[in-house]
């Protein structure tokens, strides 16, 4: 039984807990270490060992023989560092390491304590590619090996984001193509010295490179654009070619020359049907197994047993090098695209220089747009900063871990539209409730006394029956029923409307509908999803309501909320009325380029068929499933849409006052009951919604 232990307690350790119990592998967890205290006891509960304060702590009590460094990239030499100096083996997540020097210092370290290191190259351990390898010989000497990778970052509009965004979102991936393609180069060419890279061009959302490795040629293709979703690597050879195919994990190609007009015609069919297959098997296996990651499994189980029998690691030193290599020197092409793209304007992370507006989530979707909106403010974010021209000032803070109250010096207002938009509950907990519990103390200490808080129109309990809903309309009483993400923003409001007051903070609470690009149009998630092609699933029929709005009016709307604070609603539930029905939405996306075509379904039907397939899939994997309420979910509603509108004339017109008509108080805001007058143009006072 082999004593593990992880540094780093985040999505990507949890994916190694779970491939653990999947492996073949008998070990143990004795411990775990994060800096954020509360991902390493929720990883504590998970893996049921406990949770230590320091890495020597960790390796003084629990002395584990191998150690999985699951942390942020830049943490990875420092953590796998600390853990050959306590003795333990590593397994570290890619990538190894950002740069050759620090791979060669880890791997001379663990030469000298007699102790192994894998990297997460879990491809190559994927069965299709080992079939891939297995059947290289049989396409003759190599000519070519293409590696193509495209991804779409989530929560991310690609035509949106700012450059050093893109960037990070593809170097974080880059890795995994990168390793498959050296890997085959090592394996295939006759040449004995290192790769060579011939050519890069790269920009912050794609890389394209040419590598040598004798007579073959390595073209690697990664960007974050590019349609549809692929992740394949081509063996080329004088007798055929194959295709391991990642996605599926399965292997395509008839691996023939296809000279012969037999060929030529047979080929199509038999790679058609085979594809076929082969696909709906590696659904069906995925779904069986629950691996979210092929070859992880399979790669922990080959390192695991070359611990236990001395033997080598399953991921050589000198692969590790050539990779890291080769993936310094196209990071620094990446970070000159970047600089390149970046406006001039010098910022300076946590600056002394006071910012009146201070922006949470100034990265993301929406928040980007209110930065622009706003421009100049002070940005609040995870990582460094964004490098845009609507930035005066960024804070590097997770404020999940506290914010210290002198950053926000000199700030007049908060726009907080910093919230988890993924994961399960104890995400939520901590990046939505917990980070707005210390922005609100924060604020507090910083003397800061008004926020506009970003919320979401899903925290509106269900109606009844054909109920027209407003701002008093209450949240429900019980939301976890209603998901991770609706029951994260309820508690997330209801959290600012109860302490905020105590704290002397004033607050308006925007909560837009499904939010709309037209840059990059496409079906919000309460209308449909993506079928195949131009062809889309439609809940409902044209005819039922939807709320939704687009990201620049939205940005635009809480803009005029900040600069007229005193006249702002103390919550707007914000929707465009110009867009009644699915059908309208369908024509403004249609307006803005969208050229799909929808096939519509029953909502109760849809509804009754996602709760058939929860049940299944987890009695199938021996547990209860837990209580969700679909149907409330995705019923259309209908809302008085008088206080959005007022605001939306309001910005349109570009007018300092809303037009005068009292407006629903919200009943659980009792800080918030002060009227507020309203009346969209054309409406007179006294009309009913």
């Amino acid at each position: 039984m082999i004593r593990v232990a992880f540094i780093g307690a985040g999505r990507m350790a949890h994916h190694h807990l779970a491939a653990l119990k999947q492996s073949r592998v008998s070990a143990t967890v004795v411990g775990v270490y994060d800096r954020a205290s509360d991902q390493a006891q929720a990883f504590a509960a998970a893996a049921g060992c406990p949770a230590f304060t320091t890495t020597g702590a960790l390796f003084a009590q629990a002395a584990p023989e191998i150690v999985h460094v699951c942390t942020p990239p830049d943490a990875h030499f420092e953590s796998a560092s600390a853990a050959l100096e306590g003795g333990a083996h590593v397994y570290v997540e890619k990538p190894f390491a950002p740069t050759f020097r620090e791979a060669y210092v880890l791997l001379d370290l663990a030469r000298a304590r007699g102790r192994l290191v894998c990297a997460g190259h879990q491809l190559l351990r994927d069965p299709a590619f080992e079939q891939l390898i297995a059947k290289a010989d049989g396409l003759g000497p190599l000519i070519q090996v293409d590696s193509h990778f495209t991804f779409r970052p989530v929560g991310v509009s690609v035509g949106r984001s700012a450059a050093v965004t893109l960037a990070q979102h593809l170097v974080d991936i880059l890795p995994h193509p990168l390793y498959s393609l050296v890997s085959v180069l090592e394996r295939c060419s006759t040449s004995t010295g290192p790769l060579s890279l011939a050519w890069l061009y790269a920009e912050p959302d794609g890389v394209q490179a040419i590598l040598r490795a004798g007579d073959v040629t390595g073209r690697l293709s990664v960007s974050l654009r590019a349609r549809p979703i692929a992740s394949s690597l081509t063996l080329t050879g004088t007798r055929g070619s194959l295709t391991c195919d990642f996605v599926r994990s399965i292997l395509v190609g008839s691996g023939n020359p296809g000279t012969e007009a037999l060929e030529k015609v047979l080929n199509q069919i038999a790679e058609g049907t085979g594809l076929a297959a082969r696909a709906a098997w590696s659904t069906a296996r995925r779904l069986a197994s629950g691996t979210s990651y092929a070859g992880l499994p399979q790669l922990f189980e080959a390192f695991y047993g070359a611990v236990a029998s001395g033997g080598p690691s399953p991921v050589s030193p000198d692969h590790l090098l050539q990779v890291t290599r080769i993936f310094e020197a196209i990071v620094a092409a990446v970070d000159t695209a970047v600089i390149r793209r970046t406006a001039p304007r010098p910022i300076a992370d946590r600056s002394d220089a006071p910012s009146r507006i201070v922006v949470s989530g100034a990265r993301g979707f929406l928040g980007a747009e209110i930065a622009r909106a706003l421009a100049p403010v002070c940005g609040i974010g995870r990582g460094g900063s964004p490098g845009t021209p609507h930035l005066d000032r960024w804070i590097t803070a997770d404020l999940s871990q506290g914010l210290d109250p002198a950053l926000l010096a000199g700030a007049d207002i908060v726009v907080h539209a910093a919230a988890e938009v993924s994961g399960g509950y104890a995400e939520h907990t901590r990046n939505s409730i917990d980070a707005t519990r210390h922005l609100l103390h924060a604020m507090h200490k910083a003397g800061v006394r008004r926020l506009v808080h970003v919320s979401s129109l899903s925290v509106i309990r269900p109606p009844r029956g054909r109920e027209r809903q407003d701002e008093s309309t209450p949240r429900p009483e019980d939301a976890k029923p209603f998901g991770p993400y609706t029951w994260g923003k309820c508690a997330q409001e209801a959290l600012i409307l109860s302490e905020a007051g105590t704290l002397g903070i004033e607050t308006r609470i925007i909560r837009p509908g499904a939010l709309l690009d037209r840059r990059d149009p496409d079906v919000p998630g309460l209308m449909g999803r993506r079928l195949f092609g131009q062809w889309h699933l439609g809940l409902g029929r044209p005819g039922l309501p939807i709320a939704v709005c687009d990201v620049e009016q939205c940005a635009d709307v809480i803009a005029w909320c900040v600069r007229h604070f005193d006249d702002a609603p103390p919550i707007v539930n914000l929707l465009d009325p110009s867009i009644a029905s699915r059908g309208d939405l369908q024509a403004r996306l249609r307006g803005h380029g969208w050229t799909g075509r929808v096939v519509w379904i029953p909502i109760s039907v849809l509804a009754v068929g996602i709760t058939a397939a929860r049940t299944a899939l987890a009695f199938a994997h021996g547990r209860r499933p837990d209580a969700l309420k679909t149907w409330s979910i995705l019923r259309p509603r209908r809302y008085d849409a008088r206080v959005a509108t007022a605001l939306l004339d309001a910005v349109r017109l570009g007018s300092d006052s809303l037009s005068r008509v009292a407006a629903p108080a919200p009943a659980s805001a009792s800080d918030h009951r002060r009227p507020v007058s309203i009346v969209p143009a054309g409406a007179r006072a006294g009309d009913k919604p």
